[in-house]
């Protein structure tokens, strides 16, 4: 049974993870922290994190509160339920469902699939090929 309060709640994409990683380390913080921390990183606008923030909010991921003229976030997602959910749809979409599966491809231990010659390093290096796969 389905209801407001049991609704799924859909996995972060990578650009809400990484703005998350900062409110994690943070407990709470502004567009302008998230933005100042990112930015050090890679190029993102100001508006664009103030949009993904928001956006997040409306998904129930993150409590907003105002304080003067700015918006203060907080995380209602911890990091491992975060990953839970990445897992999860990682797994119903691409191996039936199954989390054993996975983990049996990701430790090379899969022997219905064989990698391709070019990828033959990759398959002895489990933790690299779920960064490339994740990536």
């Amino acid at each position: 049974m389905t209801g407001p309060s049991m609704r799924k709640t859909a996995p972060l994409t990578p650009a809400e993870f990484e703005l998350m990683e900062v409110l994690w380390e943070l407990g709470e913080g502004s567009v302008r922290h998230v933005w100042e921390r990112v930015r050090n990183r890679r190029t993102l606008a100001y508006t664009t994190v103030m949009t993904v923030l928001d956006k997040m909010r409306r998904k129930q991921m993150l409590s907003q509160k105002r304080v003067g003229r700015a918006y203060f976030y907080r995380p209602l997602l911890g990091r491992k339920q975060a990953l839970d959910l990445i897992l999860r749809e990682l797994a119903e979409d691409y191996f039936h469902g199954s989390r054993d599966e996975m983990r049996r491809f990701f430790d090379g231990r899969d022997a219905a699939v064989t990698p391709a010659p070019s990828e033959s390093s990759a398959a002895h290096e489990p933790a690299r090929r779920m960064d490339e796969f994740l990536l």
